[in-house]
């Protein structure tokens, strides 16, 4: 009689404590999918701030220059972390003075991938 509830007992420790494992390993996957989507996020703005000043000094040497008539350029296909293909950067520039103070607005897009 006392073997039956002595079994009982640790399969019922043994099952709280698989719950307990599997709830950690749930939190952890869940952690790891915020931390990676945030740095792919990073990666983005700062690939975006790259465009920015890219377009800049493109538009600093040479006022004439559309920088919507340069290709779209990749950010990070050298560094470790990136993906090999980068992330592609676009510019578009609109000449229409309808930015703050009737400047011309620069649109920078990054696609990148949560």
């Amino acid at each position: 009689m006392k073997r039956g509830v002595v079994m009982v007992v640790v399969i019922g420790i043994l099952m709280i404590i698989f719950i307990l494992i599997a709830g950690a390993l749930a939190l952890m996957n869940q952690e790891t999918y915020t931390a990676e989507h945030k740095i792919g996020r990073m990666r983005a703005f700062y690939a975006a701030q790259a465009g920015m000043a890219r377009s800049f000094e493109d538009l600093m040497s040479n006022p004439q220059v559309d920088p919507s008539g340069n290709p779209a350029f990749t950010v990070g296909s050298t560094i470790v972390g990136y993906s090999s293909t980068g992330m592609p950067v676009r510019i578009t520039y609109t000449d229409d003075n309808s930015g703050p103070g009737g400047t011309d607005p620069l649109t920078i897009t990054v696609d990148y991938e949560p």
